[in-house]
């Protein structure tokens, strides 16, 4: 039959205490930076080569981190500001949508005024209402453009037709045009003189 051999515990038997409990031990590590021999520094580097090479990879993870956030706020400023110029670009396509629908209304208007010459009250009535329109076109930015007398422009105007009249001169408007901040809502339509 064998006979197990004792295991021995590390710890040398000076180690120990007389009562038989361990005595605590601590390390310090005293390792210089630098030549050996030379004069140490104010500040000793005292840290094991593993704790200064994880600081070191987590000032580059945080140096990356906050690179990336920087990136990610300034996609998202420009995201902003494309979506705030499409929303004013949409709305701004709405709003001239529904100013060319009213434009007809008030040439209706116009041509109804002028039909009921025999009823001043109507007529009246009906100036009122155009007035009252044009004051809307006006506070969105529309100015009646009724170019009678000017040079024709094909830029702004439609020629419908040529009339006795001095060349190249509007004779008649048979509809206003409209300009929208500088920027052409609807030609007017005229006839030209032909001299």
């Amino acid at each position: 039959m064998k006979t197990r051999e004792s295991h021995r515990d590390p710890v040398s038997e000076s180690d120990r205490s007389d009562a038989g409990e361990r005595i605590p031990v601590s390390v310090v590590d005293r390792r210089r930076v630098g030549k050996p021999g030379a004069a140490p520094s104010s500040e000793p580097n005292l840290k094991p080569s593993f704790v200064q090479e994880l600081e070191e990879r987590t000032l580059r993870a945080e140096a990356a981190l906050k690179q990336r956030l920087a990136e990610l706020e300034e996609d998202a400023a420009k995201s902003r500001a494309r979506i705030r110029a499409d929303l004013e670009h949409q709305f701004a396509a709405k709003e001239r949508d529904l100013l060319l629908e009213v434009l007809p209304l008030l040439d209706d208007l116009d041509r109804a005024a002028a039909l009921v010459s025999d009823s001043p009250a109507v007529a009246e009535g009906l100036a009122l209402v155009a007035a009252r329109t044009e004051g809307f076109l006006s506070r969105h930015g529309c100015v009646k453009a009724a170019p009678e007398g000017q040079a024709f422009d094909p830029e702004t105007m439609e020629a419908l037709a040529v009339l006795d009249g001095p060349p190249g001169t509007v004779v008649k408007v048979f509809r206003a045009g409209y300009v929208r901040d500088g920027k052409l809502l609807r030609p007017a339509q005229v006839a030209v003189g032909k001299g």
